[in-house]
């Protein structure tokens, strides 16, 4: 089975070894790296938040340069990477088409945004963009992938901006996080039944059951011990059609201080049930 590790939450572990970071993933059974990639550089407050930046390793987001080489050094360590998640504040076709010449020179197929919007009037505004978008990149032999927080979730219009897209964006996939959309008080296994075209891809992000998303404290903790339904997830998954590297944990921080032992312990129960 392939498990694979979003670089999100990875930032300050990497800044502080990177080596033991990538070395202890790959002895805990991670299998691929999904990145995080920038092709234009946020807006950098101070110095030593440039230095990160110049080093690859802001909030575990990449340069567009830097994650290209840091794309092979994870190939060479025997890690896939197949996918990533465009950092970007707002979805353009110049990003999209930006991106396409990058996917294919690195060899990555799934490009994911994440839309990060509440309002189902200003995602109806986006739908154009949005179908530019999965047809551009069908174009070249790649695809758009959706992704999801909490906020897309929540009640807006009669819907919520998540229901809104998979109800009336049909050709829209995603890559939905299961800990988000129930963190949102949806039912994730329900929405896998429900639409189990839609999800090729799947993030894991565990949140503690008492823990405060949007706040400076850490929420995350091992997947299997938060609010996750992670067995009943894991079995629902298993009828599904999914891309062969479907499971993706995604953890943000750790309640327990140490998001590699978290992520081990995840991968264990995970093959416990597949």
């Amino acid at each position: 089975m392939k498990i694979g590790v979003n670089t999100f939450g990875l930032g300050p572990y990497l800044k502080r070894n990177e080596a033991e970071i990538w070395k202890g993933l790959r002895e805990a059974g991670v299998t691929a790296i999904e990145p995080c990639i920038a092709f234009h550089p946020r807006k950098i407050q101070t110095k030593k938040e440039k230095e990160e930046w110049d080093r690859g390793r802001f909030a575990g987001e990449f340069s567009a340069p830097v994650a290209e080489e840091k794309i092979r050094f994870l190939r060479s360590m025997g890690f896939e990477v197949y996918s990533f998640q465009l950092q970007t504040p707002m979805l353009t076709i110049g990003a999209v088409e930006e991106a396409i010449p990058y996917m294919k020179r690195n060899e990555l197929h799934y490009c994911i945004f994440s839309f990060m919007e509440r309002s189902v009037e200003k995602i109806i505004s986006q739908k154009d963009t949005i179908l530019q978008a999965i047809r551009l990149l069908q174009s070249h032999g790649l695809e758009f992938l959706g992704h999801n927080h909490d906020m897309e979730w929540l009640p807006d219009q009669g819907t919520s901006v998540m229901q809104w897209l998979l109800d009336n964006v049909p050709e829209l996939r995603f890559e939905i996080d299961l800990g988000w959309t129930e963190y949102a008080g949806i039912n994730s296994i329900d929405i896998l039944k429900k639409y189990p075209d839609r999800f090729p891809l799947l993030h894991f992000k565990e949140i503690a059951k008492d823990g405060k998303a949007w706040t400076e404290k850490p929420f995350c903790t091992a997947p299997g011990e938060g609010i996750l339904p992670l067995k009943e997830l894991l079995i629902t998954a298993k009828s599904m059609q999914l891309e062969d590297r479907a499971y993706i944990i995604d953890q943000d921080d750790s309640i327990n201080g140490d998001i590699v032992q978290d992520i081990a312990k995840g991968i264990l129960l995970m093959k416990s049930v597949l």
